[in-house]
């Protein structure tokens, strides 16, 4: 499957997990951790291996995506250390959330990925991140989002050292791991 198709999937898959949560009387801890688990990893393939690749068109198309991703794994711990209505609060935002991000990659992103790179590339790209993003599944919410050098492990790097980006005015910001799921 191509690295478009791929998210796409995933995609659907998401937002019908945070709406089926955020719509339940109460969320099925073993369901929102399942959920949120594929979330992360989700932005992890995005992050690592499918922006890096759009930054090289040239384009700005992934700034903001960078800075959706940090906010939705925010309220995504948030929700998963909340209970009763304050978790199905937190829910309801996470999937607003996500439902406008997935929006815009479709409607902006997406369509330009596909003209400017061809099938068999995004085919190689598709394979990279299948196998990253069930590597990443398996390791869980916590691990990838709280533990040190688990990122590393999943994108395969020695010594489990964090990701390391360029933000637009040229400093280095870490990616991988936002916030502790402790956090409030």
């Amino acid at each position: 499957m191509n690295a478009i198709d791929l998210l796409i999937q995933q995609h659907q898959k998401t937002r019908k997990a945070l709406h089926d949560l955020a719509e339940a009387e109460s969320a099925d801890p073993a369901m929102l951790q399942k959920a949120g688990n594929e979330l992360v990893a989700h932005m992890v393939i995005e992050e690592h291996v499918f922006y890096p690749r759009i930054r090289e068109l040239g384009e700005d198309l992934v700034e903001e995506s960078f800075e959706e991703h940090a906010v939705a794994r925010f309220e995504l711990a948030r929700a998963m250390i909340a209970k009763g209505d304050q978790q199905k609060a937190r829910l309801t935002v996470l999937e607003e959330l996500v439902k406008h991000h997935v929006e815009e990659e479709e409607k902006e992103m997406l369509p330009k990925v596909r003209k400017a790179i061809p099938e068999e590339e995004l085919v190689r790209l598709g394979q990279k991140m299948q196998i990253m993003f069930e590597k990443a599944v398996a390791m869980g919410f916590e691990k990838l989002v709280t533990g040190p050098g688990e990122l590393g492990r999943v994108l395969g790097q020695n010594g489990g050292g964090r990701g390391r980006a360029k933000t637009r005015g040229g400093a280095q910001a870490s990616r991988g791991r936002a916030m502790s799921a402790r956090a409030h």
